[in-house]
């Protein structure tokens, strides 16, 4: 077997492995992912052809690992854990403290072999948000002037740089950041972006006044769509809203720690950005 760096022309083959399991990136996703961390994208190759990926994103000693696929032929003979073992390796090289990732309960054995430590669960959930929704006071676009007290925000909720992250996705969808600050002072804010199969809204962060309008923001803007949350299982208030709203549960994540924990703060936790980057 062969590791090597992922480039744009692997595009393709990252999204045929993202079919095979119905996730939900598009093409400007691994885009995304190789504009943020170019030497952090990995093949793995078996007789010439590509079998595997994996790709992790540095946010100053924090990393994030994600889109760790395997092609489903190829699944069990040892690429998957060959590529996060690479990843693994290539972080620590770069002295990295804290490695993070979402791990389904599938995944999540695995991790815990290369000496990752859950700490909290996510749920994901979906649904058709409804198609007439009242708006939601309070709650007005981010503008670009927005950018330094909302990455300062995001910083202090998740404990982590994401800057980088912020800015790529704002000027991606400059459409979809929104913010919370009724007395000038921002409280909180959500971004979001289009998938293949629904509207990933997140990440969703702020006071719980803050939360609440974000969540119901969303639904107005979003009526009639199918999108994903991604919410900490034991944020009751978050949970109560996106049910009342008509979302129901697909499916769990553990979030994992190799190294330092992470330290959000989940009473200001109302939604992740999701697997890929927290």
């Amino acid at each position: 077997m062969n590791l090597r760096k992922l480039t744009p022309a692997d595009i393709p083959f990252g999204m045929r492995l993202k079919a095979q399991n119905n996730w939900n990136q598009l093409d400007g996703d691994w885009q995304r992912q190789l504009d943020l961390e170019p030497d952090g994208c990995f093949v793995a190759e078996r007789a010439g052809l590509p079998v595997g990926t994996a790709c992790c994103c540095v946010f100053d000693d924090i990393a994030w690992i994600n889109l760790v696929l395997v092609d489903k032929d190829q699944r069990g003979n040892g690429v998957g854990s060959a590529l996060l073992r690479h990843v693994v390796q290539y972080l620590e090289e770069r002295g990295v403290a804290s490695i993070r990732l979402d791990a389904t309960p599938l995944g999540q054995p695995i991790y815990e072999k290369l000496g990752f430590i859950g700490e909290f669960a996510l749920t994901r959930f979906e649904g058709m948000l409804p198609s007439a929704f009242e708006e939601a006071p309070g709650v007005e676009p981010v503008r670009l002037t927005d950018l330094t007290d909302v990455c300062r925000l995001d910083q202090a909720i998740t404990q982590t740089r994401r800057d980088k992250l912020l800015r790529h996705l704002v000027d991606a969808h400059p459409e979809a950041p929104r913010k919370f600050a009724p007395g000038g002072e921002l409280e909180g804010f959500s971004l979001a972006r289009p998938g293949s199969n629904a509207w990933q809204i997140g990440p969703i962060l702020g006071s719980p006044r803050a939360g609440r309008a974000l969540l119901l923001d969303a639904a107005r803007r979003f009526a009639g769509r199918r999108v994903y949350l991604d919410i900490p299982a034991d944020h009751a208030a978050a949970v109560t809203v996106v049910r009342a709203l008509g979302l129901t549960a697909q499916r769990a994540f553990r979030r994992m720690s190799r190294g330092r924990l992470g330290q959000e703060n989940l009473a200001l936790f109302w939604g992740s950005f999701g697997p890929e980057k927290g």
